[in-house]
This record gives structure tokens, sequence and C-alpha cells, in this order.
């Protein structure tokens, strides 16, 4: 590992706005329901529009374009590619004016939205929620450049047989993508930002969520704990309820077989559990969500491990669970044992819930290069960045593998992965919602997010984004397919 020395008023809204609180994530896994948790993110955009009629001053048309080019604070030293987008105009200080507006517009929805408002809340989130804060070490791994410019005119065939636009047109198109990174071998090989500096921070919303499961999985392979036990035996917050049929392999999987699912039903209904568990879990003064987990009640004729249904619910269980085995906070775990051995350049920063429990269901933030860095881990180049293997074989093994495909089968969220990659995902596994069976997995973030890791071509990848999540006003999250197919142009098929 090479290393380099550096000195381094919310809104008060309906019953029905204040429970779009905390949705971090934009799949709904009924394939019977024809709403998505992506479109129902869109009532944040119908949200915005009514607000601004109403005159609280949300803005409901974008601002004019500045194109400027990238503003390079702090950078590494390289030129990443550039692109003429839209988004450039947020490389720059926004106005007193915009900040102190957008600041009293907050509120879930609007966060949500795809606003201008919400991209400003989505690159300052701590200025916005309560937060835990890892300082980078002393040392950062540095990571060598081998632009490859021809990654600009990749093209992959969608789902329809027809071509998508170049990665070039993409990048500055309606899915407003901040920031893509990809890394060949051990080498950065793309590098872009079309609207966010280097080293500011972003949101990586429910791409969150495998870190989550890379520390049980690591307590798993150290024996600390049973993948096959009931997730109670771990978690005494949901001891003696309906948990108790769930092992820890269905929490892992998100098929618990328990009524805690993201529906459009469920999320709408302000009486639903998973509507009051985000409340809880999101604002202050609206109840115990550790307490309210006792109360999520089982699926009929449903049995845990037999149906694949995403729920944040799932992983902030997981997060208490390696907490009581651990005996420490979850972040504190997260550094020891990944964070401070893949040398960050920068901080590691998530937010955290009323009681403080770290959000790790989709509240973390950092830079562009430190979220590369960390994907880097799950490939053979692990060690530029890292002087121990922090994941074995035999774990990355693990948890490429602990899927059921049956389970994921027919899943809406198998219907989002053709649709993004142009090909039919195999199955999900350990927080990941997308595994091919060459090894390649995936996870994807609200408003576009996401991370890419496949350790058979050496190559791993990310990118943000924050654009509203409905196709039909976004267009296709084509960025998941890009990265998987410069994968496979890179190592020759």
């Amino acid at each position: 590992m090479s290393l380099q020395t550096e000195n381094t008023d919310s809104l008060e809204n309906s019953s029905m706005v204040t429970k779009l609180a905390g949705i971090d994530h934009d799949k709904d896994d009924d394939a019977l329901n024809s709403i998505s948790r992506r479109s129902f993110m869109a009532s944040g955009v119908a949200v915005g529009a009514a607000a601004s009629v109403a005159g609280l001053g949300l803005a409901s048309q974008p601002a004019s374009a500045q194109t400027s080019g990238p503003v390079r604070a702090g950078a590494s030293g390289f030129e990443p590619l550039e692109v003429d987008s839209p988004m450039a105009r947020w490389k720059t200080s926004q106005s007193l004016e915009f900040v102190e507006k957008a600041t009293r517009n907050y509120s879930f929805p609007n966060w949500q939205s795809g606003s201008e408002d919400s991209i400003y809340y989505n690159l300052n989130i701590p200025e916005f929620f309560k937060c835990s804060y890892i300082a980078p070490p002393k040392e950062f791994s540095k990571l060598e450049r081998a632009i490859d410019s021809s990654i600009l005119d990749l093209t992959y065939t969608s789902v329809d047989g027809t071509p998508t636009p170049p990665l070039k047109e993409y990048l500055v198109g309606k899915r407003q993508v901040q920031a893509m990174m990809m890394a060949h071998k051990g080498k950065v090989v793309f590098e872009v930002y079309p609207g966010m500096n280097p080293t500011d921070i972003h949101i990586w919303m429910s791409a969150s969520k495998p870190t989550v499961g890379l520390l049980v999985a690591m307590l798993a392979d150290e024996g600390k704990i049973d993948l096959d036990a009931p997730v109670p035996t771990y978690v005494p917050e949901v001891r003696g309820s309906a948990w108790e049929q769930a092992t820890v392999r269905n929490v892992m999987n998100m098929s618990s077989g328990l009524d805690i699912e993201e529906t459009i039903e469920n999320l709408l209904n302000p009486d639903s559990w998973i509507a009051k568990w985000f409340t809880a879990g999101f604002e202050l003064n609206k109840g115990d969500f550790r307490e309210m987990s006792k109360n999520a009640q089982p699926l009929p004729d449903e049995p845990a491990g037999s149906h694949f249904r995403y729920s944040g619910a799932n992983t902030q269980t997981l997060v208490l669970l390696t907490q009581f085995v651990t005996g420490e906070r979850w972040q504190t775990t997260w550094n020891e044992r990944v964070w401070s051995k893949i040398g960050a350049k920068n901080a590691f920063i998530t937010a955290l819930a009323p009681d403080g429990t770290p959000l790790c269901a989709g509240m973390h933030n950092t830079t562009p290069e430190d979220l590369l860095r960390y994907t880097m881990i799950y490939t053979p180049s692990w060690n530029v960045v890292s002087e121990e293997q922090i994941i074995s074989d035999r774990l990355l093994k693990s948890i490429q593998t602990m899927g059921n495909p049956e389970a994921y089968k027919g899943s809406t969220e198998e219907q989002y992965g053709t649709d993004w990659f142009g090909e039919v995902p195999d199955y999900n596994s350990a927080q990941w919602d997308h595994v091919f069976n060459d090894g390649a997995m995936f996870k994807h973030g609200n408003m576009g997010q996401g991370i890419y890791v496949d350790p058979s071509r050496d190559f791993c990848g990310m990118y943000f984004g924050l654009a509203p999540n409905p196709d039909e006003i976004s267009g296709v999250d084509h960025s998941p397919g890009f990265l998987r197919n410069a994968a496979r142009m890179l190592a020759g098929g």
C-alpha cells in the first residue's frame, strides 16, 4: 500500500408527508404492486410543487445552468475527465439567500424530491442531522490514475434492445450525476465530477447498507454469531417478538417474513408499522424505534426466507445486533475493522437517530474517492488501499453466495436490476441488491447512488446522483449498466 501524509423550522406537513421521513431506498419488491417505491418518492416532488404554489417557496423549476467547468479544490493532483453539465453550479458556493431559504424549506419530502433544495441537503447532511464523525488517519492510501477517456464513449444494450446514449451524454442528462469513479487492477481508470468537487462529501443513501452486511458477515466468519440462529439471540430489543421466526441470514437477505416492507401502501398509511418506525427513527420525540420493533407482525402464509421484501428495518436490526455482539457503537467497530485500514483521505460521517443509533440503512457520507477505496477491498487489488486483506477470499465467497435466488425471483427488485443493467441479475445477498453468477455485486441508493464490485475482473466503481427517482421524470438509471459494461470492456469480456 502506498501511503502519503497530509495535514489535514422544518415545515409542518400533513400526516402523510410526515411519514415520508427517512425513506432512503427507491424500490418496492412486491411484484403485485404496480406502484414502486421509486414512484412513491415522486410524491416528494409533488409536495414541493404544491408548497411552492402555497407560497412556501420550494423551487418548482431548476435554476439556470452554470457550466463554467470543474473546481479542483483539494483534489489529488490528477486531472479528471471533464463534462459540461448543468450540475456544475453545485461546485461553487451557493448564495446566502439560497441557503437560508433552503434551510427554512427543509422537510423530509423536500429532502427526497430531487429539487435544488434537495441537492443542497444531500451535499450538506451534517447541517440537517445529528452526525457521528470519524476522522481520517494521518496517512492516506494513494490511488494511481490511468484515466481511459474511451470509457466516455461506452454504450450498452438496454433491456428493450436499444443502445443507451454514450456515457458522456448520459453524465450531463436528467439523472443529475454528481460523480463517477471506476478502478481496474487497482488504478483509477475513470474519474468525473459533473456536479460536485472531489473533496465534497455526499450522502450514500442505501448504498450504505452493505457496510452493515459486511460487519455481520465478519462476525459470522469468526464464529461470534450463527447466521442460522434466530436474530433475537443477538438483539435483546426484539426477544419474545415475531422476529423469533427470522434467522440472521433471513434478515441479512431482506426476507424476514414480517410485515415491515416499504410498500407504497405501508408508507402512505400513517398507522402502518413501517411508517411509524421511520418517523420514530428520524424525528425527535416521535417514539422509540427500538421499542417499536417488538411490535412487528408476521406475514400470513409466508415463512421467513421465502420472499425478498425490502426494508431498512432489517438493516437497522443488524446494526443493533452488531452493537450487542461487540459491545461497541457500530461506528467504532466499523472504524476499527474497515475504515481506519483503507487509508481514507477524508472523514467518514454517518447520521444518527434521535437516540444516537447510527442510521446505517442510508445515511453514510464521504467523498467519492473514499467510497471507491471502500469498494476496492472487495477486489484482488485490496492491497492498494490496505496493508491487510480485510475481506478474505472465504469471507467474500460467503457474502457473494448468502442469498436465495428463489426468494429473489419475480420481485420488483429483479425488474429494477433488469432495467438498469439490460440483463437479469441472479439474486440478492447480504444487503446487496443484485448479484450475478460471475460474482459481481451491486447496491443502489435512492435518487441515484450506487456501488459495484466485480472481483473476477478486478474492477470496482461508484457513482453519486441527485435526481428525482421516477423514470418518467429522470429516465432510467443507466449508471449500474455503464459500470458493469466498463468492467467487461477493460477486462476483455
